[in-house]
Order: structure tokens, then sequence, then C-alpha cells
């Protein structure tokens, strides 16, 4: 943690550092956007000082669900699938154009990520003289979360967030955010619970301290789409 700490400083540090050295004119306006990305669609607000430096503070929202989309099939069990995706979350970001229609962005990212995937049986489950039906049997959740929700936000982006000379503004960016590394997490009812039976949670904790080995494991990438309106221009 003190690590993405010292990270995100150093981020919100040179934002800092180029507000200071931008040699941009002096306009100080006020924009607002939407966006659709690997986040979701969202909104948000553009302060810009100049030319070259700007603020976006935002939020996107992702939320799928896709009930019973597959099914699995292994000896003679059948299990029904339900994948879910969750994405997006509340944003700083600081804009650096260092070309007219080209910028840099740097930030961090209060993220909502959650992969999950919801599995029950599909059919009546016999054992010895019981036939359990597939409520009775439960349901077992896997779930792929984020180490640490704050998380820096590093960009290149086409375009403007915030038009230079005119109302309107379009802009197309690629990005990544590090939550440090993904975690995995297991949780269920009925037959699918634990029952005190450690085994199953520390083979998951220990595939965790796998993943945290890869420095790689935490990032998501971003792809977005924007467009702006600018409110006010002093």
């Amino acid at each position: 943690m003190k690590k993405l700490t010292t990270l995100i400083l150093l981020c919100l540090a040179t934002g800092i550092m180029v507000a200071q050295s931008s040699e941009g004119k002096s306009s100080f306006a006020i924009g607002v956007g939407v966006s659709g990305s690997t986040n979701g669609l969202g909104g948000n607000v553009v302060v810009s000082w100049n030319d070259k430096l700007a603020l976006r503070l935002g939020y996107e929202k992702l939320d799928l669900y896709f009930e019973d989309a597959f099914t699995f099939d292994q000896d003679d069990f059948s299990f029904n699938v339900s994948p879910g995706v969750k994405a997006g979350g509340i944003s700083a970001i600081i804009d650096w154009y260092f070309l007219r229609s080209m910028y840099l962005a740097v930030g961090v990212v209060n993220t909502e990520m959650n992969l999950s995937a919801l599995i029950k049986s599909d059919k009546p489950l016999k054992i010895g003289d019981i036939e359990y039906s597939p409520d009775e049997m439960g349901e077992m959740r896997l779930a792929v979360l984020p180490q640490n929700k704050l998380a820096p936000y590093v960009g290149i982006g086409f375009g403007r967030n915030i038009s230079k000379n005119n109302r309107m503004a379009m802009s197309f960016e690629l990005g990544a955010y590090h939550t440090g590394s993904y975690v995995i997490d297991a949780s269920g009812t009925e037959l699918f619970e634990p029952n005190g039976d450690p085994a199953n949670q520390e083979s998951i904790q220990q595939l965790n301290e796998t993943l945290k080995g890869f420095s790689w494991s935490g990032i998501y990438p971003v792809v977005k789409l924007g467009i702006s309106y600018k409110i006010w221009k002093n």
C-alpha cells in the first residue's frame, strides 16, 4: 500500500509541476462532458487553467449481468454460469496538452471493479437416497476484485476534453490504471458452503499470493471516447 500511495503522490506531483511550468495562454474555462469506455458510461466536469492544462473530475459506471449465459458440464454434474461485470468509479485526472490536440493524462481512480461468476446446478442432484433440487443445493460465487480500490492512472489522448477555441470538443484516450494486483474471492451457500473446511480458503489465499507476485496482474486497460461542451470561459 505504501508503494501505491507513493505512486499516486508522484502522479499528482507531476501534474503540479506541469502546471507551474506551463507557458500556455491564460484562459480559465469550465466544461462538461460525457464518455463511453471500458469503465462504462459516465460524465465529467473539466476545468482548464490555460491552453496546456486541465483537470477532469468524473464518474463512470459499467454494470452487466448475464443470467445463465452458458452451461458447464462435468461428469454427472451440470451447472449454469451467470457472469457479471462491474467497473468504473470516481476519477480525478490532470490533462497536459503537450501538442495542440494530444495530451498526457495522470491521476487517480477509485475503482468499483468486480468481475464475478454465479454458479448454480442446472438439474437436481441425487446423493444416496436423497435428491436435492437446484435451490436446495445453493450456489457458489467466484469474484475477481482489485487489491487496492484507489489506483493511479496514466493515459495518452488525442483531441481535447475541453475545446481551445470552440464550444464542442472530442477526445479518444488510451490508458490503464494499476490496482496493485487482482485478488480472488469465493463464497457459497448450502452444499457449496465451505462448512468450516479451510482447505478451499487456503488454496484461494495461495492463488492470491501468486497473483501478487506479478506486477502486471493489477493493470486494467482503458479505452475511452469522450465529447465535451464548454459552458463558461473567462
